[in-house]
């Protein structure tokens, strides 16, 4: 009987299903081990040395697990293709005495399809040890960071501080955007707007200098000398003509990017968002958000759109970096109620138009002159624009809410007549605050995966240290203990350090550095500023039997 460990109940049925006789499947519910809950669990005197122990909640999981692997012949890990996939599928190993005799693979799992199902297990390889590694370094300074600050804070404020690395990051984040809106002083300017009717189309050309730029309209009398010179003036047609503009096809839609569209066109909170995605992935509807887009998938997206398009919209270079794919280019999306189908369908359509080619549109433009004659034109030149879709490209699977708009013919040299003349004022916004989607954002741009970043938005949320229901403010619980981490730990919760983090994890996960070095690298530059509570020796852990991979499957 061959083992396969997957991470959720809904992905052992779709393998059971799939594999048939000879499999058994089994979910481990994430992580098995962690560091325990009750001290730091770290020789800081032996290299920084983890102590993992059972996820309290998880002994009886785990003794059918260990029964299951001594059952087995061989094991496959098929846990989320990620570095915590990885972690995640070692430490259940390493708990087992047993795997040293068995026969263990990596499986990576882009999709829950039957056919993503036996390419993946047709093609297995060892666990990587380098993720594994970053996985654990990355453990080992949250832990550092986390237990010795939220005891600080503790003794500090009397109340029990619950602040994760990452809920720290987001509190600092928070308050910078507070500091800024306070801080921003409003610019008040004005713009010009001449709209003109010719041959019963009307259209609207901006104000602007002689160089085509901005006008630099301060003052409330420099803004009606205008308007008088405006009034006053005759105005006529110098140039007009026409070019096309390339809209630039979409890429695939990543995790990040589909929060803040599900957040702007669903009004979807980030964690509903993610739970529908993982939905749809157990499903065997979408691909894992962290997975590299089979070849495969690329090319039955080509198929459907030479077939249903035409080879015109094929586009000649596919921007397919990296990004969420339908599991099934077949499936096409549905008018059905639920969100779920909602999200599936701009998954869909993202990955489709990232084949086409860009859509372009048709801009024609006059550019006008006023003066007192022509001979004396103002220091001034007026430029109308519009545009008129010329080719839908990609939009024909994405269109956009534009509408189109076209001028009149303009003879150069032709004398227009203003229909009405506008000077307003224009004032400048103090910037908002976050959203949820938008905090997301800014702790990704920060080094901070996207789950982690909507965990820390919770854990925030949770412990009352933000309000709102569309944007995020502090409450005075938050306001002090923001101000206390910018106090007394303000380089180690900064946004930098966690974008300088973020990158010592990678290059431990490349092997380009080892995690002990990294780890003593961090702990000469902030061992001062962290005083954890002593830790308890770390007891000896089991290391699994990592082997070629399977001949056949």
């Amino acid at each position: 009987m061959k083992l396969v460990i997957v991470e959720t109940p809904a992905q052992a049925k779709r393998l059971s299903d799939t594999l048939g006789d000879g499999w058994r499947v089994e979910s481990c519910s994430g992580m098995v081990r962690d560091l325990p809950a009750d001290q730091l669990g770290i020789d800081l005197e032996a290299d920084f040395r983890p102590h993992f122990t059972v996820v309290p909640s998880k002994g009886n999981l785990v003794r059918r697990l260990m029964k299951a692997l001594r059952d087995c012949e061989a094991v496959y890990a098929a846990t989320p293709p990620t570095r915590e996939g990885e972690a995640m599928a070692w430490h259940m190993l390493a708990l087992s005495p047993d795997v040293k005799d068995k026969l263990v693979y990596r499986v990576l799992l882009t999709a829950l399809t039957p056919a993503a199902i036996l390419a993946a297990f047709a093609a297995p390889h060892p666990l990587d040890m380098k993720l594994i590694e970053a996985h654990a370094g990355e453990r080992i300074i949250d832990r550092l960071v986390g237990w010795s600050i939220n005891a600080a804070a503790r003794q500090t404020f009397g109340f029990k501080t619950v602040l994760t690395n990452d809920g720290m990051v987001a509190l600092r984040l928070i308050t910078e955007r507070a500091a800024q809106h306070g801080a921003f002083t409003p610019e008040t300017r004005w713009r010009a707007n001449v709209d003109f009717k010719v041959d019963g189309m009307s259209f609207s050309a901006g104000v602007l200098n002689a160089k085509g730029t901005a006008l630099a309209i301060r003052t409330t009398d420099q803004a009606a000398q205008l308007e008088t010179l405006l009034k006053g003036g005759q105005f006529w047609v110098d140039k007009t003509g026409q070019t096309l503009k390339a809209h630039p096809t979409p890429a695939p839609l990543t995790l990040r990017g589909l929060i803040e569209i599900t957040a702007r066109d669903l009004a979807l909170t980030p964690e509903h968002t993610l739970a529908l995605i993982a939905a749809l992935y157990d499903a065997g509807w979408i691909t894992a958000p962290d997975a590299i887009v089979p070849p495969t998938l690329h090319e039955a997206a080509q198929t459907y759109i030479r077939r249903e398009f035409g080879t015109e919209y094929l586009a000649a270079e596919p921007n397919i970096i990296a990004g969420i794919a339908p599991a099934d280019v077949s499936r096409l999306p549905e008018a059905l109620p639920g969100d779920g189908a909602a999200v599936y369908a701009l998954v869909w359509k993202h990955f489709i138009a990232a084949h086409m080619p860009p859509a372009q549109d048709k801009l024609m433009g006059a550019r006008i002159l006023v003066g007192m004659t022509k001979d004396k034109p103002y220091p001034l030149e007026l430029r109308s624009t519009a545009a008129l879709l010329y080719f839908d490209g990609w939009q024909r699977v994405l269109p956009s809410d534009r509408q189109d708009v076209v001028l009149p013919i303009l003879p150069e040299g032709a004398a227009l007549q203003p229909a009405n003349i506008t000077v307003e004022t224009v004032t400048s916004e103090a910037p908002t605050p976050f959203s949820e989607a938008g905090l997301v954002g800014a702790l990704v741009d920060s080094g901070v995966s996207v789950s982690a970043a909507v965990a820390a938005l919770t854990g925030l949320r949770t412990a009352g240290y933000v309000d709102g229901e569309t944007s995020f403010s502090l409450t005075e619980t938050g306001r002090t203990v923001a101000a206390y981490l910018a106090e007394h730990f303000g380089e180690l919760t900064a946004p930098a350090f966690a974008r300088e983090w973020a990158a010592d994890l990678e290059r431990i996960a490349s092997g380009e550095r080892q995690r002990v070095e990294v780890l003593r690298d961090f702990w000469q530059r902030f061992g001062g500023t962290l005083r954890p509570a002593p830790a308890v020796r770390a007891a000896a852990e089991h290391k699994p039997i990592v082997l070629r991979p399977a001949e056949g499957v």
